[in-house]
């Protein structure tokens, strides 16, 4: 370092960078927005196709009859087939927005909702999956989607010009506290 560096041009901030990318005076991240584009096209066609499977039966999946069947195993007695529904849209929806980066905090939301149910209902089985028990797997797509929560969809994405986008946490504080609400909502209504 030299005694003529200057560094007004140093983020200040831990978002610094994130937040808006396209200030003339905030440093480049550069593979910031392909990895995010990545972790969005990961997530959002893993649950999308989770989703097709849950509501129409594609991929070998059970259809809303059969999820309602499977959600019984689980421990959910009540209202199963109408959560069916419910967790076949969020996966299908939320998979779709968050892929195309399209207000991709609420889309998080409704998949981290989803998978932190799929956590709470094999938690029993263990941590490995094994036979259909075990959570590694939906702890990780729910690791996934909170990451997507503080985040936003980044640079590579519809809503590149959105408030949420350039300042992603306080959406993100909002949408967490959605999904943790709808979460419990759905443990303590269905089971």
């Amino acid at each position: 370092m030299s005694s003529g560096d200057d560094f007004s041009q140093q983020p200040t901030s831990l978002l610094s960078g994130v937040e808006d990318d396209t200030a003339d005076d905030t440093p480049r991240q550069g593979g910031l927005g392909f990895g995010l584009l990545i972790l969005r096209l990961a997530l959002g066609v893993t649950m999308g196709a989770h989703g097709l499977q849950h509501l129409f039966g594609l991929f070998g999946g059970p259809g809303i009859g059969g999820f309602a069947r499977v959600l019984e195993t689980f421990g959910y007695h009540k209202q199963t087939t109408l959560l069916s529904w419910i967790a076949g849209v969020a996966e299908l929806g939320g998979g779709v927005l968050v892929v195309v980066g399209l207000f991709t905090p609420l889309a998080a939301a409704a998949l981290l909702g989803v998978a932190a149910n799929a956590v709470y209902a094999k938690f029993h089985g263990g941590f490995f999956e094994q036979q259909g028990q075990g959570f590694e797997f939906e702890l990780l797509l729910a690791a996934s989607a909170l990451s997507l929560l503080f985040t936003g969809a980044g640079p590579i994405s519809l809503e590149r010009n959105t408030p949420w986008r350039k300042r992603p946490l306080p959406l993100g504080l909002v949408s967490l506290l959605l999904a943790a609400a709808a979460a419990v909502v759905v443990i303590v209504l269905t089971r």
